[in-house]
């Protein structure tokens, strides 16, 4: 119960930073981490479920966040998100924060479809890509030639920025706030069990 309110509360902060800046401060995930251990020591403690589970649970969900963070293909904090959702006690967590979180993430998706800022990719001015943190950059094209940044999503635009070619275009494509959509998914999970489920609640970590 303790650790998922402090969840909460990183997953409140990280959504709130991820929709207006989609940047993700490491200070956000602090109460996370006291969460995550204090549910290890109630572990310890025998105060908590079956460890077993725990740890196949938290191996293959966090492997799978931090390989595909090491990959590029998620960000730093997307890759965090996605293990916290792991990290939870209950048994049945990563399922119903998921699901929720994969509404909110089709009706956005599609939303900014019928806007057109999901389709494929575009091409925006330097100066509109800088201001707007929401484009995951593919190339810089300047005087006619097109060079192409890293496909890890963590470093490319990184490396826009260091070209510093302030007349130049930037292919780019619409990145989605994904912490957005786990942290709102992860509320939702957490309504559920204090409404519908409270004895379940009470008596987690």
């Amino acid at each position: 119960m303790y650790a998922q309110l402090l969840i909460a509360v990183s997953f409140a902060a990280a959504a709130y930073q991820d929709v207006k800046e989609r940047a993700v401060s490491d200070l956000v995930w602090i109460p996370a981490a006291i969460g995550f251990g204090y549910i290890l020591y109630s572990f310890y403690a025998g105060a908590a479920p079956d460890l077993g589970f725990y740890v196949i649970k938290l191996a293959l969900i966090g492997g799978i966040a931090v390989g595909f963070t090491l990959l590029g293909y998620v960000g730093q904090a997307d890759g965090i998100a996605i293990a916290l959702v792991a990290a939870d006690p209950y048994v049945l967590s990563p399922l119903i924060p998921l699901l929720a979180a994969a509404v909110v993430a089709l009706g956005h998706i599609g939303y900014e479809l019928g806007n057109g800022n999901a389709r494929g990719t575009k091409t925006v001015p330097m100066a509109r890509f800088l201001k707007e943190q929401c484009w995951i950059p593919r190339a810089i094209i300047a005087g006619g030639a097109r060079t192409e940044v890293s496909g890890d999503v963590n470093v490319a635009r990184d490396e826009v920025v260091a070209a510093n070619a302030p007349d130049a275009m930037v292919e780019v494509k619409y990145g989605v706030p994904t912490v957005a959509y786990l942290g709102i998914g992860y509320a939702a999970y957490v309504v559920y069990l204090i409404a519908l489920n409270y004895g379940v609640f009470a008596s987690l970590p």
